[in-house]
């Protein structure tokens, strides 16, 4: 009869330092997560340790993927709520095993809040990745934009997607919020107009606006908000923008607005282009001319290719390139509007 050896336990915390904290650095976010609830001296060694250089995604969707840790902006492990909550009666009391949820079965912001302090302080993490649910209530959306207030300066990246968006709803966080967004993500399903959304009032490097469905282009933002932002990148999929609309943002930039801009695209219906520049000096380029304009969208290096295009030029004699060209997929036609305006030689 084969006996199972016993297994004897290993006594990690007996080990020098240096082989403890080459065992420990092979943890996963959990398990280093776990070891810190094993005793205060495993925290303090924890804490002796340089752990993996992480940045914290804080998220509010309803999947209840709640916080996720990013590697060099790489998405590398997330914690579950269901991971947390089963582990909430290591957190002294702050929080109930029921707490996680409100009536609306959405992630409570008290409980929340005890979890993210920990992870940061523990992992030594800074939050840089928001990914917010555009069905929060006003209150609760101000009260998150009021914590992120409290807790950082700028973020990486604010991503809100989601099948059911409510422009007030979305508002009332951009009215409270007080920080820098690099990277602003939309993502939404339109089964209806949406009312203006104001999100270009928090000194965003880039926009994405990426509808879900094409059968209610994007609406909800206007020419003002574009002409007083301080973008260098948006990026708009199928919207409801016209040759009046596109002719005030060209004017604008030639003007002095949205000074860093420095691409903009949208796909829209087929333009009159004798509309679209009315108004405006520009050079009509042979199409038998190619130029390669180099940017990025969302970290990824993109390329776009001229061929001809029209040019205009600023008061400060910076040259942008416009043209229409490769239809969007769609239920109704669609051409994507590129607006590139060139590094200064």
């Amino acid at each position: 009869m084969y006996i199972v050896p016993a297994i004897k336990p290993f006594h990690i915390l007996k080990l020098p330092f240096i082989p403890l904290n080459n065992i420990i650095l092979n943890f996963n976010p959990l398990e280093i997560l776990d070891f810190s609830f094993a005793s205060k001296k495993c925290r303090f060694i924890l804490k002796s340790m340089k752990l993996v250089d992480f940045e914290m995604g804080l998220s509010l969707r309803p999947d209840r993927y709640f916080i996720k840790f990013h590697h060099q902006s790489v998405q590398y492990f997330h914690f579950h709520i269901d991971n947390l909550k089963k582990r909430n009666k290591y957190m002294h009391g702050e929080v109930g095993l029921n707490d996680c949820l409100n009536t609306r079965h959405e992630i409570c912001l008290k409980w929340a809040k005890v979890w993210v302090d920990y992870m940061c302080d523990l992992f030594r993490a800074k939050l840089s990745f928001l990914y917010l649910n555009p069905e929060g209530l006003p209150r609760e959306m101000k009260n998150v934009a009021e914590w992120m207030n409290s807790l950082c300066s700028e973020f990486h990246l604010c991503d809100i997607s989601g099948d059911h968006a409510i422009s007030y709803f979305i508002n009332a966080f951009f009215e409270t919020a007080d920080f820098l967004i690099r990277h602003l993500n939309f993502e939404l399903r339109q089964r209806y107009p949406l009312g203006t959304i104001n999100c270009f009032n928090l000194n965003s490097k880039e926009v994405i606006i990426i509808t879900k469905t094409l059968k209610n282009p994007v609406n909800w933002i206007n020419v003002d908000q574009l002409l007083t932002s301080n973008c260098v990148r948006i990026m708009i999929e199928a919207c409801t923008f016209n040759e009046t609309d596109l002719n005030r943002i060209i004017k604008g930039w030639i003007n002095g607005n949205i000074p860093r801009m420095e691409f903009f695209h949208a796909a829209v219906k087929a333009l009159n282009f004798e509309l679209l520049l009315e108004g405006i000096e520009f050079e009509k380029k042979d199409q038998t001319l190619i130029r390669i304009f180099k940017t990025s969208l969302a970290t990824k290096e993109m390329e776009y290719k001229f061929e001809g295009g029209y040019d205009i030029r600023r008061n400060d004699g910076t040259v942008a390139t416009l043209q229409q060209v490769n239809q969007f997929a769609g239920p109704r036609l669609m051409l994507r509007f590129t607006f590139c305006v060139w590094p200064k030689k």
